[in-house]
């Protein structure tokens, strides 16, 4: 993968809350091939922010419709740039959907995502943080404590409560003991937790180590732990949910799918904009004067329907079909619905994603998920800093490619750009026609950034967006 240099640069703006759009151009022809790139030409794409001053969200339209980016963005009066989500077909996303925290879309299967998670913080694992540690007449600017997994720009304070024997080698580390330096290692060291407070430096602070002395006094100011911590993750999830009456609990184990759930119950609401197929039983839920939800309907023979304002449909299948006839019209139901997620992850906002690319500072490869042929990509990349970056690669320039897209990179350069960007972890997204990005400038609003504004869009199920913090 070339350099992301400066002589490469063809843009860099800032769209506000420290939120920056930049891009990079290889021409067709022997200027890109040179570059180990495809002849057809690559323009390089990102946008970055950090959850410190950002959220992250999706942009979606009800299911199962589909809307090109430029529409998506409209749906979102807090997005500052976006790109294309998960893979599709006319039936909507492949994964599951969840938007401020509640599962809104789901197969009957398990589903890879990305999104925004709100963690609660363990200080021995890490957290972000701001501050500065004084060393003599230095200022460092510190930017995580006991994090395993910082980015390659930071000052991390490692203390004797971090949960590892050894802290991560950094750029240039410092040993403090009793208030006073009594190590420095220019070129960076592992250096187990029990030497004192260890310091790793990367990036650009990383040199000014070699500027402090053996015995400069120290002083170290930083925020306390917070309770929790927004950051980003990628996970996998599986519906589930039930509606219950006095004596009956009916299982599902979809949302808005709308090919039904063969062997389980699926669960209509207002994000789904179509007829729903029939089951074998049919339950219409609509809520009373008091709020409550009622059971109207039971359609013995299942019913295609849409779903009321308001009201709640289940198409139940299978075994759950025989639950279903137990519920009578008049019944009042209570109904749950959430996630698991295989890791855990408590997710405000997800959306489907790819294989991944990057994890913990690894780059990651399958063969069968990653073909290495040049083509439009799209991917998400992030660290524990709390770093997010929207890349695409595309042509650069406006072509019919006859419904197609061509140029841009392989799947390892995308990986590899945005290890160098920073990113530990990193995931794909669809790519090849779906590939779009857009930028929110604050001075003329919306525009393109993968291609030129001219250039054909493709209808998109859902996006993922950089969004102001309120």
């Amino acid at each position: 993968a070339p350099d992301l240099t400066n002589a490469r640069r063809i843009s860099s703006q800032s769209l506000g809350n420290g939120v920056l759009a930049s891009a990079w151009r290889w021409l067709p022809g022997s200027d890109a091939t040179r570059a180990n790139l495809s002849s057809y030409g690559t323009q390089v794409s990102v946008v970055s922010g950090n959850l410190r001053n950002i959220d992250f969200g999706i942009l979606y339209a009800p299911v199962p419709k589909s809307q090109d980016l430029r529409m998506l963005n409209f749906t979102s009066f807090s997005a500052l740039a976006s790109i294309n989500g998960d893979y599709m077909d006319g039936n909507g996303p492949w994964s599951a959907m969840i938007d401020e925290g509640s599962m809104i879309y789901s197969p009957s299967s398990t589903s890879g995502v990305v999104g925004m998670t709100v963690n609660r913080v363990d200080p021995t694992k890490g957290y972000r943080t701001s501050g500065t540690l004084r060393v003599g007449k230095r200022v460092f600017q510190v930017t995580g404590m006991n994090q395993p997994n910082p980015s390659a720009s930071s000052v991390v304070v490692y203390k004797a409560n971090y949960f590892r024997d050894v802290p991560p080698k950094g750029d240039a580390t410092l040993v403090i003991r009793n208030g006073k330096v009594v190590k420095i290692y220019p070129e960076g060291q592992a250096v187990p937790k029990q030497k004192g407070v260890i310091v790793q430096l990367r990036g650009s602070q990383a040199a000014s180590a070699k500027l402090v002395s053996i015995n400069n006094p120290t002083r170290l100011a930083v925020t306390d732990p917070p309770a929790t911590e927004t950051r980003m993750a990628a996970d996998s999830v599986t519906a589930f949910g039930t509606v219950s009456n006095q004596t009956t609990t009916l299982s599902f184990d979809s949302i808005n799918y709308g090919y039904v759930s063969q062997t389980g119950a699926t669960l209509f609401d207002n994000n789904f904009s179509e007829v729903t197929r029939a089951g074998r039983v049919t339950l219409r839920i609509l809520p009373d004067a008091q709020g409550r939800l009622v059971v109207r309907n039971v359609y013995r023979q299942g019913y295609f329907t849409k779903v009321d304002q308001g009201g709640l449909i289940i198409q139940a299948n299978g075994t759950a079909a025989s639950t279903a006839l137990k519920f009578r019209a008049g019944d009042v139901v209570t109904v749950s619905r959430s996630y698991r997620a295989q890791n855990k992850s408590q997710f405000v906002s997800a959306a489907g994603r790819g294989p991944r690319i990057l994890q913990n500072g690894k780059f990651i490869w399958v063969c069968s998920m990653h073909p290495n042929d040049y083509r439009p990509r799209s991917a998400i990349g992030w660290n524990q800093d709390g770093q997010v970056w929207l890349i695409t690669s595309s042509r650069g320039e406006n072509a019919n490619d006859d419904g197609m897209r061509m140029g841009g990179s392989t799947t390892a350069q995308i990986g590899l750009w945005l290890q160098k960007l920073g990113a530990t972890d990193a995931v794909l997204l669809d790519g090849g026609g779906s590939t779009t990005m857009e930028i929110n400038q604050p001075e003329s609003g919306w525009q393109r950034y993968d291609l030129p504004s001219s250039a054909w869009y493709r209808a998109l199920v859902n996006a993922f967006a950089i969004q102001l913090k309120f």
